[in-house]
């Protein structure tokens, strides 16, 4: 069996008998993996904490292309963001970025790329940013690109022409119709011109720039919505993360 040595980021760890761990991984070299580690939780485990969920770490690990799960040779620390724990509302942003990487599918081929985007998100998620869950919206948003599902939101389906109001957003097609070409008949998901601003800034505005965005309870809740709609409708099996149903709890008033 070879070695392979590549960088991850821990989406996930479960308990395995009485002392190893299970652990699902995305890598920047070979996309999402899953491994075991033998010994994890035992006393003498020379893992330490370098397996919890949101660490990113450098591995060693034993890879044979016939079975899904591999083995862990070794595992380093090179940046830990489950030690902000006492952060519960960045912690619980941070694990819905994780638990979304493991529910898409993106193929076999890796991505570097989306590799280095997971990473941007939580490091900004929890760099002290006014409004984390903007960092996961960008992340979702740029994640449809990846699935070849980007919505087109520059102008209306209609006419061509970019909407400077309220639109209506036809999740089937993945374009909008604008104020002028809707008729009382059209339908479609409503999205305000802030909002419909946001979700097109969150495709390129830099990770670090983001506190300015959707600064109202109504656009905010709008684009969770529409993302949220436009995945279950694309993705096969796509259902709300559990991290953000927890979110939304801690999170009421």
């Amino acid at each position: 069996m070879p070695l392979q040595k590549t960088e991850a980021i821990v989406l996930k760890s479960i308990k395995q008998g009485e002392t190893s761990k299970i652990l699902t991984l995305y890598t920047r070299h070979f996309g999402k993996i899953k491994v075991i580690a033998k010994g994890a939780r035992s006393s003498r485990s020379r893992f330490g904490g370098s397996l919890e969920p949101l660490t990113y770490i450098s591995i060693v690990y034993y890879e044979k292309e016939s079975r899904d799960l591999q083995i862990l040779s070794q595992a380093d620390i090179i940046e830990s963001f489950a030690r902000n724990k006492q952060e519960l509302e960045t912690t619980t942003i941070s694990m819905a970025a994780c638990e979304l990487i493991d529910r898409l599918e993106f193929g076999v081929a890796p991505s570097p790329l989306l590799f280095k985007l997971l990473l941007e998100t939580i490091r900004s998620i929890n760099g002290h940013t006014e409004r984390p869950m903007n960092c996961l919206r960008a992340l979702q948003v740029r994640l449809l690109d990846s699935l070849g599902i980007k919505p087109d939101l520059n102008a209306c389906m209609k006419c061509r022409q970019p909407s400077q109001a309220q639109v209506l957003f036809d999740v089937v097609s993945g374009g909008y119709i604008c104020q002028k070409c809707r008729k009382p008949t059209t339908r479609g998901m409503l999205l305000s011109k802030e909002a419909l601003d946001g979700l097109k800034d969150f495709q390129t505005t830099p990770l670090s720039r983001l506190n300015g965005l959707l600064t109202s309870n109504r656009d905010q809740q709008q684009v969770d919505h529409f993302l949220f709609t436009y995945l279950r409708y694309h993705v096969e099996g796509f259902r709300e993360l559990n991290a953000l149903k927890f979110y939304k709890r801690i999170m009421k008033p």
